[in-house]
């Protein structure tokens, strides 16, 4: 009952949106290379303005995708949203190097580095020593790549063989987002009814509701687009991971739904410090040390397994297995990442500002009045019942355990060089809300008349959100 509520509730509200697939389509475009058995793609190679035949193999709706992302409505170029590439050079000596110019759109000394794959750093005047691969976007110089980890495009690939890129992204992601909110509730139900839980059925029901309608979880949900499926497929293997993990039942199922949460959100495998928390009360007594390490071992050895495979993918793009290809957005040329890297602490005041206080802006400049950044609002705003965790009674280990995996996923996304622009409101953290629900659900902090006002003022909140992101412009800025 509770995913058909939710499909029809996401459904209603994504309305226009679910005739036809989202502008940004790199999933289907990862899945499609995955089918034709290579890494790469194609796809922003070509120009949708300049009319010609297709490449041999098309998929369906292949033309119509391209449109729908490099062109305004009114046929003039966008360019392509997020798409990894790096050149390949041949200087004059025979030596062939791969890697990006991130200051060539500067001019003097600084924009002949070169920044090849292999963390050599080179000085190339491209007018002296180069043979080809210099200028331009040609065959054999650029390589592109869908740099979003994989798992969705693993996902999506039936679909795809049979409906190319047609795929409507849109109902991929509400049948997730709606699964999201029956999930939740399994797992709120289960710690409730091993004793991990003090919750009541109806306190149950009513965390779930928050969920669904007072959490950014409802405006992410009913976009498609690949930052958005990202997160709502995210939050889907974290609930089946915590699902496996929270009574180390099954540490196994645990360790490998987390691996699959990894390669679909890499923050995500920071929530493997759960299991840690959760077994050193085991440790004080000797005689259960052996069985607490077996567990552990059965929760590490899939996750391992899974990251040794991400590693591999990721040498065979881009040399290290590391690298996801964030990197190379705009050929290693986006200011923020080239001048302090992906991480840093830099980005650390402007991110917990986006993730917990950054709140409406009033100005009378012109309508509307009322008006929301683009870095979206903070939690306070969203989701103002989850402060009163700092009122939990219950603080048992697995609390603890949850609010350590809350804060090993969420902090590393506080240095990030993206706050989640442009948002309603924190859209990264989905990553981690799944814990800290989970957290508040264990902490026991009662849902009395306040606590419920906060609630239904979230869902209102977020309403909005669901109702004007991306619709109306103006409310934005």
């Amino acid at each position: 009952m509770i995913f058909v509520i939710g499909l029809i509730a996401y459904a209603v509200s994504a309305w226009d949106r679910l005739a036809a697939p989202s502008p940004h389509f790199h999933f289907v475009d990862l899945a499609a290379s995955f089918l034709d058995g290579r890494l790469d793609t194609d796809t922003p190679r070509r120009d949708p303005r300049q009319k010609g035949a297709l490449p041999e193999g098309a998929r369906p709706g292949y033309e119509k995708a391209l449109t729908r992302h490099a062109l305004h409505a009114d046929g003039s170029f966008r360019g392509w949203n997020d798409w990894a590439s790096v050149r390949t050079l041949t200087l004059k000596s025979g030596e062939v190097l791969t890697g990006v110019f991130p200051w060539r759109d500067q001019g003097g000394e600084k924009a002949k580095e070169f920044h090849a794959l292999n963390g050599q750093l080179y000085r190339i005047d491209c007018g002296r020593d180069v043979r080809s691969g210099c200028h331009g976007n040609k065959a054999g110089e650029h390589t592109w790549f869908v740099s979003f980890p994989p798992w969705p495009s693993v996902l999506l690939m039936p679909v795809v063989a049979a409906l190319g890129y047609n795929t409507n992204d849109v109902w991929f992601t509400l049948l997730f987002a709606a699964a999201n909110g029956a999930l939740l509730y399994l797992l709120l139900d289960l710690l409730s009814r091993t004793g991990r839980s003090p919750r009541s059925r109806r306190d149950n029901l009513w965390l779930t509701a928050l969920f669904l309608f007072g959490t950014v979880h409802w405006f992410s949900a009913i976009r498609g687009e690949v930052w958005f499926t990202g997160l709502i497929v995210g939050v889907t293997m974290n609930l089946l991971a915590l699902l496996g993990t929270v009574t180390m039942r099954r540490p196994w199922l645990g360790g490998l739904l987390l691996g699959l949460g990894f390669a679909t959100r890499t923050p995500l495998l920071f929530g493997c410090v759960l299991p840690l928390v959760l077994e050193l009360p085991v440790w004080r007594d000797r005689s259960a040390i052996a069985r607490s390490l077996g567990r552990l071992v059965q929760y590490a050895v899939p996750l391992a397994a899974v990251l040794a495979v991400l590693m591999v993918y990721n040498a065979k793009r881009f040399g290290s297995p590391f690298e996801f290809g964030h990197t190379f957005i705009q050929e290693g040329m986006r200011p923020a990442i080239r001048d302090h890297g992906l991480f840093s602490g830099w980005f650390l005041p402007q991110n917990l500002s986006a993730a917990f206080t950054n709140p409406p802006v009033i100005t009378f400049e012109s309508w509307p009045f009322l008006r929301i950044t683009r870095h979206g609002l903070g939690l306070l705003w969203t989701t103002p019942l989850l402060f009163l965790i700092f009122g939990s009674t219950n603080k048992t280990p697995l609390f603890w355990g949850l609010v350590a995996a809350t804060a090993a996923v969420a902090v590393p996304g506080f240095f990030y060089q993206n706050t989640g622009w442009e948002q309603f409101g924190y859209r990264f953290g989905l990553d981690w809300l799944p814990m800290l629900i989970a957290a508040f659900a264990v902490g026991g902090r009662p849902l009395t008349r306040g606590a419920l006002a906060l609630l239904l003022f979230g869902v209102l909140m977020n309403a909005v959100g669901a109702a004007s992101f991306g619709r109306y412009p103006p409310l934005y800025y």
